[in-house]
């Protein structure tokens, strides 16, 4: 059943399925960046050329008509294609697109493997792309409402609500379309069931794959929908389109190759244009991140020497609680950026605080510590985490005036004061302290797409990439636009990022015009290719009309004028050559008359010869029958009585008369059966008898010459179905002929047995072998023609009419044999074979 189903328009359908979905990855590859494509982006491009390549091999297909291993190959690149596209939904969680791609995938790759692939299916009753949409179709609706789990992931989301009743849409009517390609029904029937089916498969396209931007379920539901719709109309099209024909090669040869050269033309440019725009939007967020950098570095100089100066003024008064709580709340209102202060004594404990700052006791002799192992007064940052946020920590020795240390003076800093340093519009700055610690970050990107699902999100920045920073190392970014830069002098890592999306928004847009412009381009190029073919093609196909009607007897039939040069050579050389035929047709016409005329002259004399031969042969007969009776009666008187002159005569009289009596039977029996009126009396024989027998009534001639006589029999019985006396008449001729041009003395050899033919069944033959006077070259290819005899003595003693062989020729061929001559050439002596075919027993 699948060897009469059409493949042709499953290898258009696929072809411009995975030529168009080829020339989108090239073109705008950023469409695919989000589900099911997202964990394929790193190799994208290179199955986007795949699926373009492989695409134009299986147009090629119905076209060219390749050999069984090409066509295999090119399905088999297809196939591959629609599987990867399997996995990546598969990968995605969207079942539909897996199970259609694998059902196409698999259905395409083994497509190429059936006859019909690499040449027009006789008599197709169904197609191929029908039963393998609906099959997908089925499975896809029944997994939709029998597993509906598996449809929870985000991609379904925007159609969550009507996957229900497009899936039993899909499940009604795959049966339908699957069943109507392996059964035949009527037109309008069919017609109906692809209406059906391609309406449910557009509608899953339009209401599930484009709100997804999944744009290769847009191409497979949509396109493939309405391609299911007009199949039957398609198919009818295809049919008489003859696809193979040289109109068709053109203009399939002109518009691969000009829209392949455009899509990687345009693929190459675009691509450039958007590392070219990449490049640049990193070199400015390069500067970005040099002047934030340095913007954090006067923050933290301002906010140090701020610090400095209330150490000292704290230095100046007593260093109890009593004193430093008033001092440290006055200071607060002056300096309202300041989130809160404390002063720790020389051992780090705490004397007074501002805003709820609560210092660890071991992070308070911590500061106290560090400050204390200073020969010089220094400030010192630390990062801690308080109250669920990130909190920056200045500490400062509180000196007096002698030059000693009378405490610590910690200061700390909110963030977001640091934060609306960092603010850059489009971008997320983040802000790091070397140690792989994040001080702050702000996101004020904006993408313009909806935030992908979990798992799916974009890499982060690369791990220790502030440590790199801060040692002046450049970090892996990746394909993150990003720019990093180091703090000066504290050992902090800024990295500024902006969303590619944001980044390259205008590159993409063009990129999607381009490809918009492409299709556009495309169209133009097919359509530009199926002119020029046409215009190429027409002349040499009113060339082959006229060769046509040349065949058909009109040897007048227009002649195309074309402005192609090697057109209007072929057509110029074509006219010369009618006409040059024109006159040998006519003058084989004359010859064929004349031949023909020759011919029934030949065919009547031929005939009025076998007559004459009828006719001598019964006329002789009377004569013979009273010049024998005369001879009997001289024999009956006796010899006796008689001279010896007359007795000898009589003897005379009577051998002529036996050899004339020969010559006339033969002359008679050669005349029936050219004349078709000899019949066979078959009978069940064993040819070793009959060969014994002939052998037997011929010995006396033998042993009269003294020939040497070897005889070979088969062991075993030949049964033959054969006329005793015909074949007695064969081997008597044969056996005479021996004897008669073997010289006194010589030897002739028989041989009966069993043999093969070419076709290997079994057959009698019969070899009858001499050493006399051969038969020369010229003469043996005509021993068998009538009336053909070799070089005879002057007198012609023991000739005759040249009629014998004839005779055993045609005698073996009405038995169903063959008979054969062979010599070696003249005075070698000579070989006759003669087979038989084998009676079944």
């Amino acid at each position: 059943m699948l060897t009469r189903l059409s493949v042709d328009s499953l290898q258009w359908a696929i072809g411009l399925f995975c030529g168009f979905i080829g020339a989108f990855v090239l073109v705008a590859p950023h469409q695919f960046l989000f589900l099911p494509f997202a964990g394929t982006a790193s190799h994208l491009v290179w199955w986007g050329l795949a699926a373009l390549l492989s695409g134009a091999a299986l147009l090629a297909v119905p076209v060219v008509r390749p050999g069984a291993l090409a066509t295999a190959a090119a399905h088999a690149g297809a196939g591959i294609v629609l599987l990867f596209l399997a996995g990546a939904f598969y990968g995605a969680g969207a079942w539909t697109g897996t199970i259609v791609y694998c059902v196409l995938g698999l259905g395409t790759g083994l497509a190429g493997l059936l006859p019909g692939a690499h040449r027009p299916a006789p008599a197709a009753a169904g197609d191929l792309l029908g039963l393998l949409m609906g099959g997908a179709s089925m499975l896809a609706g029944l997994v939709a409402l029998t597993i509906p789990r598996l449809y929870l992931v985000p991609f379904f989301d925007p159609s969550r609500h009507l996957l229900v009743w497009l899936g039993a849409g899909l499940l009604t009517s795959g049966p339908v379309l699957a069943g109507v390609q392996v059964r035949p029904v009527r037109r309008r029937l069919l017609r109906l069931a692809h209406l059906y089916a391609g309406l449910a498969l557009f509608a899953y396209g339009l209401l599930v794959a484009l709100p997804a931007r999944a744009w290769t379920g847009v191409a497979v539901y949509c396109g493939g929908g309405l391609t299911v719709a007009a199949l039957p109309w398609l198919r009818r099209w295809l049919e008489r389109a003859e696809a193979s024909t040289l109109q068709t090669r053109l203009a399939l040869a002109l518009a691969l190759a000009s829209t392949g050269a455009l899509i990687l033309a345009v693929a190459v440019v675009t691509t450039q244009e958007e590392q070219l725009a990449a490049e640049q939007a990193v070199s400015l967020q390069q500067i970005e991140a040099d002047a934030i950098a340095q913007n954090i570095a006067d923050f933290l100089e301002f906010n140090g020497a701020r610090a400095a100066a209330v150490a000292a003024t704290a230095g100046r008064a007593p260093m109890t609680p009593e004193a430093q709580g008033p001092y440290l709340e006055s200071t607060g209102r002056i300096h309202p950026d300041v989130a809160a202060f404390a002063t720790l004594g020389p051992a780090g404990e705490p004397l007074a605080a501002t805003g709820g700052l609560n210092l660890p006791p071991g992070l308070a002799r911590a500061l106290a510590l560090e400050i204390g192992g200073q020969a010089q007064p220094v400030l010192v940052l630390h990062v801690i985490e308080m109250r669920g946020r990130t909190r920056l920590l200045l500490s400062t020795p509180i000196p007096r005036p002698q030059g000693r240390r009378a405490g610590v003076l910690v200061s700390m800093l909110d963030p977001d004061s640091l934060s609306r340093r960092l603010s850059r519009p489009g971008s997320a700055i983040t802000l790091a302290d070397g140690h792989g610690r994040t001080i702050a970050v702000l996101d004020s990107g904006v993408d313009p797409r909806p935030p992908p699902p979990a798992g799916r999100q974009p890499a982060p920045l690369p791990r220790g990439w502030d440590a790199d920073v801060a040692v002046g190392r450049l970090p892996r970014a990746g394909n993150l636009l990003a720019a990093f830069a180091a703090v000066p002098r504290i050992g902090w890592a800024v990295a500024v990022e902006r969303p590619r999306a944001a980044a390259l928004a205008g590159v993409r847009r063009g990129r999607d015009m381009a490809f918009l412009l492409l299709l556009l381009c495309a169209g133009l190029a097919v359509c530009a290719g199926v002119v020029t073919a046409r215009r190429i093609a027409r002349p040499l196909g009113t060339l082959a009309d006229a060769v046509d009607q040349l065949t058909a007897g009109n040897r007048w039939a227009p002649l195309p004028p074309s402005n192609i040069s090697e057109v209007a050579r072929l057509s110029a050389a074509f006219g010369e050559m009618r006409d040059r035929l024109a006159e040998r047709t006519a003058e084989s016409e004359r010859l064929a008359a004349e031949l023909l005329a020759r011919a029934e002259a030949l065919a009547d004399a031929d005939r009025r010869k076998d007559e004459f031969l009828a006719m001598l042969a019964h006329e002789l007969r009377n004569p013979l029958g009273a010049i024998s009776t005369a001879s009997y009666v001289l024999d009956q008187v006796g010899s006796s009585g008689l001279p010896p002159a007359l007795v000898r005569a009589s003897e005379v009289i009577r051998r002529q008369v036996r050899h004339l009596v020969r010559l006339v039977d033969d002359l008679l029996d050669v005349a029936r059966i050219t004349r078709g009126k000899v019949e066979l009396k078959r009978e069940p024989l064993d040819l070793v008898e009959v060969v014994r027998q002939a052998v037997d009534s011929n010995r006396p001639l033998v042993d009269s010459r003294g020939h040497d006589l070897d005889l070979i029999y088969s062991p075993a019985p030949l049964p033959v179905a054969a006329d005793l006396t015909r074949l007695d008449q064969v081997f008597s001729n044969l056996i005479r002929n021996a004897v008669k041009f073997t010289p006194p003395g010589g030897r002739i050899a028989i041989a009966v047995e069993r043999s093969s033919n070419g076709d290997g069944q079994a057959q009698a033959q019969v070899t009858i072998a001499d050493s006399g006077i051969g038969i020369s070259a010229d003469l043996l290819p005509r021993v068998f023609d009538l009336f053909t005899q070799g070089e005879q003595p002057l007198d012609r003693s023991g000739a005759g009419l040249g009629i014998g062989l004839t005779l055993v020729r045609r005698i073996v061929e009405l038995h169903g044999g063959r008979v054969e001559a062979w010599s070696d050439g003249r005075g070698r002596g000579a070989e006759f074979v003669v087979r038989l075919p084998l009676r079944e027993v």
